[in-house]
């Protein structure tokens, strides 16, 4: 009993004092009594705290929130007749949840139209939560960094080529750092890998190499030890890693005493300094450890030639982000003017931190956002169709209830009541929806991608609380039209003609709602068969070499194994021997980066004979490969010759050249016995023209490309192709074998088909397409159950006309014809809307397209050949129904 007394005065506190203090004890009393009594004759006690509960609810918090004197109007009205805004408060109260038992009771009458209201509005609102997750994780969070609004990332721009995201050379680097005003440090990163050795298995480890001010300029701590030190970034002195979290875990067994450890990378034995916590994100979420840069005291001069930095900052409390980008202007004229041949058109371009993360991927998911909208919209237009076809059997009800008293908005509040019960329960079952969504958009996810909040993709307390108040504001949504309707109806026809008539308005309304429908289906599928059109055409990409019937591995020699450059020839020739003695191989070999890896270099180039300008500078990417690469990735040789085991490192030095740098910078004539030169080599002559390959991305164009062979330019890292006459997938073990055989402590990192890397390489693409096409089905599908709701509703209602149109020598056929006649133009209608906007909302996501345009006449005429197929075949069972109308039973009902 104490604690049902302590649980009841929990329920007083929702009264005001005034009314605890002057009738808290009897209520409590008689409380007491009843539970008493309840348990005395065995009943159950839950209903008297379930108007407990209730009384607190309305009449409780409506006397505190509303009336000056709460005791009083608690207890009567006053003396003029008039009711205390107190009392007009539990008034509403009290009609809202008698709707609201009113609704329950309603929709348990019809378990089958509520069942299917409730799992349309789940499908609608769930997709919305599962997409909005996303949106919330990746573009509404805030950077998971402090004071976020100050971190920049500083890019290389040329404004000649169109370029203003381009890496940063080292030389560059050093002299922004050391000339800005703007910022309170600059860092510089790059990613590079490292064999982890010495204890259990060989690993390949992702390695981020930063500057020291790195992680300050993030404002991180790590969870043990320390971060780098400013003298840990000059050449020569010992340098130390910091382990992130997960290798920290899964390596070291969450050790603390891993700190002043010492590890072996890449046979170089190096102290543990530091380990982040677990709350560390960074874009790119394969990075294993971090590593020191170190530039400062180099005893060679840093190149500006080679870019490969990015570069973090951040912005001094006073500075703004124009400020700075007049202040890196201004270096980077000095820089042109200081060094004329390597900056020549070179610039500095400052962007927000939050830009670059998250710039690439707005379009994308606001695309998807506005596509589930659309799904919603058609869910709320078929739960508003059920609503009126329901409304048509109750509106001698209404009438009934208008003429004893009841006014318009208390009907429409009947009625929006059992709208906002079918929106709760709807939005309650969406969450099972969003639950499984999210958990599909997690696979869906491309892998190695930088987006930066995929880890708090879920159900978040945002992602909750918009499903909450997208369930209340789509019950308001979908409920309004049917409360309108029924409440604004002529109580005197509805009840003369005992509420039969179907009324004009509602017939013109209903047509509407199915030509909207049927135009939020259209517009949501020309951007599904856009994207689709837009996947085909990336696909249909000629990639400038075999993807099947090919595997490729990459190797790294570590120098401290292998200190000469024999000594890394040696290896890899003997590793690619082995791998084209293998059974089955045709052909080996092995470059230094590998097509759609995401690998690349880029530098400067003298075409002899021609002057750069900055309007017309010459640059070019560089690979080093072996003489067998381009026969195993199928790589055709358009002209000239390919490499051979004669272009020795004392040979004459030799390159060859894709056909977008022949064309570009040979215009007319063949570059074959022309020379061009790097700004560390002597003249170099080109012996060949190859095949353009496409390296970033089948959707990307391809950039001038030069090739050297292995012994003329060397590289530490090689990645081995091997080319087959079938599936190449049983060759992994075969593989991995001979590379143990050359070196047991080299790990085997990134096995995988050409097929594969070709497949990731469009991964992103291929996830939106999905979901676009997932959405695209649903609304189809909605479209389609909407179309046949109405028109099966609809040929009930005419049931009577159709019966004099029989009688009168109307023959079945003609009858299903006119109800198929109807259905067409319906969707005619409705698909000129939406095929219009579709069209215009594709142009304003132009960026998401490839290879086809917005008015792509083929998608246009797919997508409307199949909606007005889809609406037939909606029509067709209530065209045949209308067909077999029996005249007199018609007429006699009518």
């Amino acid at each position: 009993m104490r604690l049902t007394a302590a649980a009841y005065r929990l329920l007083l506190r929702a009264f005001p004092a005034e009314v605890r203090r002057d009738f808290g004890g009897d209520m409590a009393a008689m409380f007491a009594r009843q539970v008493e009594e309840a348990r005395r004759e065995r009943r159950s006690v839950s209903r008297l705290w379930w108007r407990a509960a209730t009384d607190a609810a309305v009449n409780g918090v409506g006397a505190r929130l509303v009336s000056p004197k709460p005791a009083a109007s608690y207890m009567r009205a006053t003396g003029d007749g008039t009711t205390p805004a107190g009392s007009r408060m539990r008034w509403w109260v009290h009609a809202f949840l008698q709707d609201f038992r009113y609704a329950i009771r309603v929709l348990r009458r019809q378990p089958g139209v509520t069942f299917v209201a409730v799992l349309t509005l789940a499908l609608g609102i769930g997709a919305n939560s599962a997409i909005f997750s996303a949106v919330n994780a990746v573009l509404l969070r805030p950077l998971p960094y402090d004071d976020p609004d100050r971190l920049v990332t500083v890019w290389e721009k040329r404004p000649a080529e169109g370029v203003s995201d381009n890496v940063v050379s080292p030389a560059d680097f050093l002299d922004w750092a050391r000339m800005n005003r703007s910022f309170d440090a600059m860092a510089a990163m790059t990613n590079t890998t490292a064999d982890l050795t010495g204890s259990g298995e060989p690993e390949k480890l992702s390695v981020g190499v930063v500057s020291p001010p790195f992680f300050d300029i993030l404002r991180v701590r790590p969870m043990l030890g320390r971060t780098f030190r400013p003298e840990e970034g000059i050449v020569g002195k010992p340098r130390g890693v910091i382990l992130g979290h997960q290798l920290w875990t899964a390596r070291y067994g969450s050790d603390p005493a891993v700190i002043g450890r010492t590890m072996t990378l890449n046979g170089n034995p190096i102290e543990v300094i530091g380990v982040l916590p677990a709350s560390f994100e960074f874009p790119d979420e394969e990075i294993d450890l971090w590593g020191v840069l170190q530039l400062e005291g180099s005893p060679q001069p840093l190149s500006r030639s080679s870019h490969q930095f990015d570069v973090y900052a951040r912005l001094k409390p006073n500075v703004s982000l124009e400020q700075a980008r007049g202040d890196m202007e201004r270096i980077g004229q000095a820089l042109q003017q200081q060094y004329p041949e390597s900056n020549r058109g070179h610039g500095a371009w400052v962007i927000p931190l939050e830009d670059r993360l998250k710039g690439p991927v707005r379009s994308s998911l606001l695309l998807l956002l506005g596509a589930v909208a659309f799904v919603l919209l058609i869910a709320c237009v078929n739960v508003a169709n059920i609503l009126l076809a329901k409304a048509a059997g109750r509106r001698r009800e209404m009438a009934v209830r208008s003429a004893v008293g009841a006014g318009r908005a208390r009907l429409a509040g009947q009625m929006l009541t059992e709208s906002l019960v079918l929106a709760i329960l709807g939005g309650a079952a969406s969450l099972v929806v969003a639950w499984w969504g999210t958990a599909a958009l997690r696979q869906l996810a491309p892998r190695g991608e930088p987006i930066l909040g995929l880890a708090h993709l879920g159900l978040e307390p945002r992602v909750l609380a918009f499903t909450a108040i997208l369930s209340l504001a789509t019950g308001v949504l979908f409920g309004f039209l049917p409360a309108w309707h029924l409440a604004s109806q002529d109580v005197s026809a509805s009840l003369k003609d005992g509420g039969r008539s179907p009324g004009g308005v509602r017939r013109r309304l209903r047509v509407a709602l199915v030509v909207s429908e049927i135009a939020l289906a259209s517009l949501l599928l020309v951007a599904a068969g856009l994207t689709l059109r837009s996947f085909q055409r990336v696909l249909e990409q000629p990639a400038g070499f075999h993807v099947d019937r090919t595997v490729a591995v990459t190797i790294t020699l570590p120098p401290a194994r292998y200190r000469s450059d024999d000594a890394y020839l040696s290896t890899f020739e003997q590793l690619e021997e082995r791998l084209r003695a293998l059974p089955g191989v045709r052909a080996a070999g092995a470059t230094s980066f590998l097509p759609l890896s995401g690998r690349d270099g880029r530098r400067g180039v003298g075409i002899e004979g021609r002057e750069p300008t900055p309007d017309t500078p010459t640059r070019a990417h560089p690979r080093s490969v072996t003489p067998g690469y381009f026969q195993a990735m199928g790589i055709a040789l358009l002209s000239g010759r390919g490499f051979t085991p004669a272009d020795a490192a004392t040979s004459p030095r030799v390159a060859i050249v894709n056909d977008t740098m022949a064309r570009r910078y040979w215009p007319g004539t063949s570059p074959v016995g022309r020379r061009l030169k790097l700004s560390d080599s002597d003249w170099i002559e080109v012996v060949g023209v190859i095949a353009d390959v496409k390296h970033w991305g089948l959707d990307a164009p391809v950039n001038p490309e030069m090739y050297f062979p292995v012994r003329q330019s060397l590289s530490g890292t090689m990645a081995f192709v091997v080319s087959t006459g079938g599936d190449a997938s049983p060759l992994a073990p075969a593989i991995r074998d001979q590379i143990r055989a050359v070196d047991p402590n080299l790990p085997v990192a990134n096995l995988r088909t050409i097929e594969a890397i070709a497949s990731g390489s469009v991964a992103s693409r291929r996830a939106g397409m999905l979901l676009i096409a997932v959405f695209g089905a649903l609304a189809l599908v909605l479209a389609a159950a909407g179309i046949h709701g109405v028109m099966s509703h609809l040929v009930a209602l005419r049931a009577g006309e159709i019966g004099v149109r029989m009688t009168l020598g109307a023959s079945p056929p003609s009858v299903m014809a006119l109800v198929l006649r109807e259905g067409t133009l319906q969707a005619l209608g409705g698909q000129a809307i939406g095929l219009t906007g579709g069209v215009l909302l594709m142009r304003a996501f132009r960026t998401v397209l490839f290879g086809v345009q917005p008015a792509d006449a083929l998608t246009l005429a797919s997508v409307a050949a199949v909606l007005l197929v889809t609406a037939i075949a909606a029509c067709a069972i209530p065209a045949r129904r209308a067909m077999k109308v029996d005249p007199v039973t018609a007429l006699r009902s009518s």
